[in-house]
């Protein structure tokens, strides 16, 4: 019986020094090696991968496809969910799927309805609409050169390397980070990805409202999160197929409308109580960028 237990560890250890070579093996340890070598990217050759490492994305040079999808894949269903910057990777770089963009001054003009994050596109400022998408954003890319001068170079790095640090870098705005932003934002503008705000409470009624603008108080029913009621009070969307729906942008201060009508009390109550917590500040635009799907009425309503 111990002899069998000898011969059994003894097996055992001979597979373990085995799967340690193998894996050893793949791992490339001469100092003179490059491992950066398509686009920049760095080549995974540990344990047999051989993959390109795009940091969202996996790319699989034997087949020329990514292996994983776009982490906002959804928002262009017209485009394959394994696509790399839109089809288009010479003439545009997409780190994790989103983009600010700037002007030829370095000056931040907004994004396109992929968000924040990302690598800069730079354009005219004719050009940019807060409407854009993704897609014509980089269509319309003129690239870092075509910043006019050091100082507006200067002043696009200053920005863009503060942007981790602005409340809307993840794309959702809590309370405290609008109202801090009302006192020391300086009015500058903040954006907000619709598809993280809370729109539970609204209902699509099917397709045939496409195009229809409407104007609802989060805050009384239209969303089912206190904190995002608070800070968009209310909001206009406008009807899109599928469902889904755009929002327009808003100001984020405490103006008080007329008691004389009834229908302003309740949002009247709501600005003196949301003033009061704020305190002394500039009033901003909050600007929802992206798009979000209603749940529907009835499930078989399209």
């Amino acid at each position: 019986m111990q002899q069998s237990n000898r011969h059994m560890k003894h097996a055992i250890l001979i597979i373990v020094l085995a799967i340690v070579s193998l894996t050893g093996s793949a791992r490339n340890t001469n100092p003179d090696y490059q491992s950066y070598k398509y686009g920049g990217k760095e080549f995974q050759h540990a344990h047999g991968l051989d993959l390109y490492d795009f940091l969202a994305r996996q790319y699989d040079p034997a087949t020329g496809l990514f292996t994983s999808m776009d982490p906002l894949c959804e928002k262009y269903y017209h485009i394959s969910p394994y696509a790399y910057c839109a089809g288009n990777p010479v003439n545009a770089v997409d780190p994790d799927g989103k983009n600010p963009i700037f002007d030829k001054y370095g000056k931040l003009m907004g994004v396109d309805d992929w968000g924040l994050k990302g690598d800069a596109i730079f354009m005219n400022r004719q050009d940019f609409s807060y409407k854009l998408t993704h897609e014509d954003a980089l269509k319309m890319d003129l690239g870092v050169s075509s910043l006019v001068d050091d100082k507006a170079k200067e002043k696009y790095e200053k920005t863009y390397n503060n942007l981790p640090n602005r409340p809307d870098w993840d794309g959702h705005i809590t309370l405290s980070e609008a109202n801090d932003w009302y006192r020391n934002g300086k009015g500058e503008t903040l954006y907000a990805d619709l598809e993280l705000i809370n729109l539970s409470g609204i209902v699509s009624l099917g397709d045939k409202y496409v195009g229809v603008e409407k104007t609802f108080n989060l805050l009384l029913g239209g969303s089912l999160s206190i904190n995002d009621g608070l800070v968009y009070g209310n909001m206009r969307l406008k009807r899109y197929p599928g469902n889904t729906v755009r929002a327009y942008s808003d100001i984020y201060d405490f103006d008080m409308k007329s008691w004389k009508n009834p229908l302003n009390w309740m949002r009247n109550i709501e600005t003196l109580i949301g003033k009061f917590y704020a305190g002394k500040g500039t009033p901003y635009e909050i600007i929802p960028y992206g798009n979000k799907k209603l749940k529907t009425l009835f499930p078989w309503q399209k």
